[in-house]
């Protein structure tokens, strides 16, 4: 009977363009041609115009350290806490600050009339 050996044939063009490298143990792969480059760098942007804090100076304030403007946009808020928050706020705005109740008359008491609407 034959061999149990099978020759190998000698075709040198087969197999060579996807030969496989070893690697080496406890060695790092090493990168791959097409990788995509994921990192990328983020700067802040500084704004001091834009603070907060020099916006409430001069104004009148309440101790919560809201406007009338925005105590009277709040006034107007879908939310029935939201609401109750703003005339109260108002209520101390006007306690700390009389002079901005005698200056905006016209608009507190257009407010405060739809207020009273709701019940």
């Amino acid at each position: 009977m034959g061999g149990g050996q099978k020759r190998k044939k000698n075709n040198p063009g087969v197999g060579v363009d996807f030969k496989r490298v070893k690697q080496k143990v406890g060695k790092k792969l090493p990168k791959a041609q097409n990788e995509t480059d994921t990192s990328f760098k983020a700067a802040s942007i500084n704004l001091p115009s834009q603070t907060l804090k020099e916006d409430r100076e001069g104004v009148p304030v309440n101790s919560h350290n809201l406007t009338l403007k925005e105590l009277l946009s709040q006034s107007a808020h879908y939310s029935e806490k939201t609401r109750k928050g703003a005339l109260v706020g108002m209520a101390d705005l006007f306690s700390r600050h009389p002079q901005e109740l005698t200056s905006h008359i016209g608009t507190v008491y257009s407010k405060l009339v739809e207020r009273m609407a709701d019940g």
